[in-house]
């Protein structure tokens, strides 16, 4: 926004500034021409400030998180605790460090919790 607003200070600047520097020709060239020249000199200076600002940079960051399991793990099926539905890999996901389940058919949410090897 603070360009567009810029540019257009710029260009009324430089725009008053050609207009008292044609009015010089005909009349008071002294006092008319230094306006005019100023003007300009001001418009160059907000559109050289407005256009020469560079884009800020956003950063993206990306968090990954790697879970070491310490006891035996089955990766091939997982069953809801509440109705039985299979779970797919979408309805897993990591809150806070520990891992959860959310049920996609019932809508149950619980924490997986990792049994004891003995």
């Amino acid at each position: 926004m603070t360009k567009i607003i810029g540019t257009i200070i710029a260009v009324v600047l430089l725009g008053l500034g050609l207009l008292f520097l044609v009015a010089a020709a005909k009349a008071n060239p002294g006092a008319r021409a230094l306006v005019g020249l100023v003007a300009i000199g001001m418009g160059a200076g907000v559109a050289w400030i407005t256009l020469a600002k560079k884009p800020e940079v956003v950063k993206k960051v990306e968090v990954t998180q790697k879970i070491d399991l310490s006891g035996d793990v089955n990766l091939d099926l997982m069953k809801c605790k509440n109705c039985g539905a299979e779970l797919d890999r979408k309805s897993v996901e990591v809150r806070a460090g520990a891992v959860f389940v959310k049920c996609p058919y019932c809508g149950n949410d619980y924490q997986v919790t990792e049994e004891p090897k003995w």
